[in-house]
């Protein structure tokens, strides 16, 4: 029986019994506490080794260094895998084989009977405190904690408004001020001589918490800013509406009567161009946020939906971006853009 089919057989039973049984106990045993301890260098001897123990020592470090990259990548195969594929089998499976036969592995999560004899086993072999049995049971048992809310999204929040403008020039990174001054209602904004102050970037803090704080920014749209940050909506955007024609951008502030208020929304902003398009202070601001490290937690890495885009249906397309950042960051971005003073 090839390699596959042992996999998808051992996954028929582990689904049958809902536990681990009698007969695969000793292997199971014998390959998690193999994986859950590092091997160490065989130790120098008076005399040689023989070959053979180089190579089952060998032997057993690839097996290892197997077996860790599915659980990384395939985990709820990761189980039916040690169990069907001996250390000698990792030998001879090719890894492009390896990974392409593994994603055709239909397998079920695990039952709680599984779960306390792993646990038992664990304990009994002195495993249990080890980082690599601790990331086993967060892969094979994720536990499932809330997306963490802020008060900031109703009304049990402070608004701050009217920002300095000479405060927004110093604390926004070129390309980010450009947009701002050149954003509709900033325009607006000058055309009432309101050169001092600005209503275009706002914050909002909850009253008695240290939950997370929104930032609120309006902008002139900018095709590369959106592309940058969110490359996947935006290649749906273009192909659902196409592009937005350049001689858009610059059309008047509509009269409010005339504005319909509706916008398109872009969320999952690349996490690895944040630093580039807000600056590294926004960045840290938002890496610190709750639902940043729930994020993180879930292992929602490439992207976060800590930044938020609207742009305006109407002409002339202009943008609100829409920040979640951790408290302490936000009290400091406050003391920088509504500060008069020095």
């Amino acid at each position: 029986m090839k390699i596959p089919q042992r996999i998808c057989q051992v996954v028929g039973v582990l689904d049958q019994r809902q536990s681990i049984p009698s007969e695969y106990e000793p292997i199971f045993e014998e390959r998690i506490v193999l994986i859950c301890n590092p091997l160490e260098r065989l130790p120098r001897k008076a005399t040689p080794r023989p070959k053979a123990e180089y190579k089952a020592h060998d032997l057993l470090k690839k097996a290892r260094k197997i077996y860790l990259e599915v659980l990384e990548r395939f985990p709820l195969v990761f189980v039916p895998f040690i169990l069907a594929v001996s250390p000698a089998s990792c030998q001879t499976w090719k890894a492009s084989e390896m990974w392409r036969d593994l994603q055709g592995c239909k397998a079920t999560p695990l039952s709680n009977n599984i779960y306390n004899y792993m646990e038992r086993l664990a304990i009994d072999r002195g495993i249990h405190q080890t980082a690599v049995y601790k990331r086993i049971k967060q892969l094979l048992y994720p536990k499932a904690h809330p997306r963490p809310r802020t008060i900031t999204e109703t009304d049990e929040c402070w608004t701050y408004n009217a920002a300095s403008v000479d405060k927004v020039c110093k604390f926004l990174n070129e390309r980010l001020y450009t947009t701002f001054d050149n954003s509709p209602k900033r325009l607006r904004e000058k055309e009432e001589n309101l050169w001092k102050t600005t209503h275009c970037i706002r914050m909002r803090f909850p009253w008695n918490n240290q939950q997370d704080a929104i930032v609120q920014l309006d902008m002139a749209f900018d095709c590369e800013i959106v592309q940058t940050l969110f490359p996947s909506a935006w290649d749906k955007f273009i192909l659902v509406h196409g592009p937005i024609p350049l001689q858009d951008h610059a059309v008047g502030y509509p009269n409010s009567r005339q504005y319909d208020n509706a916008s398109f929304t872009f969320h999952g902003a690349a996490v690895s161009r944040v630093s580039t398009i807000l600056g590294s202070h926004i960045y840290q601001a938002i890496d610190e946020s709750q639902l940043r490290k729930w994020e993180t937690a879930n292992f929602l890495v490439t992207t976060t939906d800590c930044i938020t885009l609207h742009i305006s249906r109407s002409q002339p397309h202009g943008c609100t971006l829409c920040l979640r950042v951790g408290s302490s960051h936000a009290v400091f971005m406050a003391t920088r853009l509504y500060s008069f003073s020095g």
